[in-house]
């Protein structure tokens, strides 16, 4: 241990032993020691109690005023107030600019805008400062006197350029019908001065509530530019997405070591099945989610039949496996979590189903499948397609066209597949 490491630790052991020692036993001086260091430690609490058995000890109205101002700092404003309150009726001393500081909090605090306003115009004869200026301006921006809350809040902005007062001048703007000011304002501080998570989420929403996408990728393809950081790359691949612009959104997301369901996504969007299908089953493997299997497979399907050919029995049994083994890991998961099944649940029993169907694989177990996920979705014309032409392949056609009644008439027409069904339902005379 070195020589001032043991200076330090000898210290504290010293404030230790004193506070362990009752209050009335300790002389004022090591009293005013002990409150003052927890202060400055940001001890707020033991700085108030300390200075208020002082006070009750000397009756000296001064150890009321610190108890105030330790009492303000904790964010106790009841008690501080009622401390600031004290000092001034003892000293009768209206113009303590700490003192005042606290009252203009309590009321500002209890909806007294008026009171704190005419209290803070006193504390800026006595200390002009621009910390002064951004309250009061903040209290008029709340009573909506806009006027007297631009000038104010403006010049502090353009000093600290901080987000706070960022957001204040531009809450100003669109009261004021202002808004192109409004965001080359937003605009020009983020090219500037970045922003943080929270304010780059806002003005996202921002642009986005105006309509202002282009603004928007203009905003944010500057600042990924200039900083390419994971955060910036993300609210630019937001941008991206928003105006359907996937294959810029997805070479920059591909850059970046994100959850990869944001390249799922993505790939999914562009119709690019076969990267859709390798990311699925890289999500599989890393989280063990059997949602991804069954979209693994679908995917596979998907890149497989893009050239408008049926698969090949060869072709659909691999993809059929992988849903089989999807749907019987999914309900392993639910019976664990008592969890209930959803529409992801019946996309893949429906897709299992009318794929056992119409390969003549096992057309009894694929409409079974298939009822599993009517009882999930029973209005879902698609599912209803799937078990008619269940019924058609083992020759039931009267139950089929008994199905097929039932789905409205614009809905066979908008499907092509529903529509060729029906059509050979219709001429089947089994």
């Amino acid at each position: 241990m070195n020589i001032q490491t043991k200076k330090r630790f000898l210290a504290s052991l010293l404030l230790f032993s004193l506070f362990c020692l009752k209050a009335e036993t300790l002389s004022e001086d090591h009293q005013i020691l002990l409150s003052s260091d927890a202060f400055h430690r940001g001890d707020f609490a033991s700085a108030q109690k300390g200075y208020m058995n002082l006070y009750k000890q000397t009756n000296k109205v001064v150890y009321a005023k610190e108890a105030a101002i330790s009492a303000a700092s904790l964010g106790d404003i009841k008690t501080a107030m009622h401390l600031a309150m004290l000092y001034q009726k003892i000293t009768n001393n209206r113009n303590d600019v700490s003192i005042n500081k606290i009252l203009v909090d309590g009321y500002a605090q209890m909806g007294q805008i008026d009171k704190a306003i005419e209290l803070l115009h006193k504390i800026r004869k006595e200390e002009k400062t621009i910390a002064t200026d951004n309250v009061l301006g903040t209290l008029y921006l709340t009573q909506k006197r806009l006027d007297k809350a631009f000038p104010l809040l403006n010049k502090f902005y353009n000093q600290v350029h901080d987000e706070d007062s960022l957001e204040k001048l531009i809450t100003i703007y669109f009261l004021q019908n202002r808004k192109k000011e409004g965001l080359d304002l937003l605009q020009s501080h983020i090219d500037r001065y970045g922003c943080s998570e929270q304010l780059c989420q806002k003005a996202l929403n921002t642009f986005t509530q105006f309509n202002e996408l282009d603004l928007a990728k203009t905003t944010f393809a500057r600042l990924y530019e200039k900083n390419p950081i994971v955060q910036n790359a993300q609210f630019y691949i937001g941008v991206l997405i928003l105006l359907k612009e996937f294959d810029k959104a997805q070479q920059i997301a591909e850059l970046f070591p994100f959850d990869r369901r944001l390249l799922l996504d993505l790939y999914t969007a562009q119709k690019k099945f076969a990267q859709a299908s390798k990311q699925a089953s890289l999500i599989y493997q890393e989280k063990k989610d059997p949602k991804f299997l069954g979209l693994e497979a679908i995917y596979h399907y998907e890149s497989l039949s893009a050239k408008n050919k049926k698969l090949t029995k060869q072709e659909m049994l691999p993809i059929i496996q992988k849903l089989e083994q999807a749907t019987k890991e999914r309900q392993q998961i639910l019976a664990k979590t008592k969890d209930k099944e959803d529409a992801q649940d019946a996309f893949f029993y429906n897709f299992l189903g009318y794929s056992l169907i119409d390969y003549d694989l096992d057309i009894k177990r694929g409409m079974d499948f298939v009822r599993k996920a009517l009882a999930l979705d029973s209005g879902s014309v698609l599912y209803l397609d799937s078990l008619a032409w269940g019924y058609y392949k083992l020759g039931n056609c009267l139950e089929a066209k008994k199905i097929f009644s039932s789905i409205a008439k614009e809905s066979i027409q908008a499907e092509p597949e529903l529509k060729e069904h029906n059509k050979i339902i219709q001429e089947c005379k089994k």
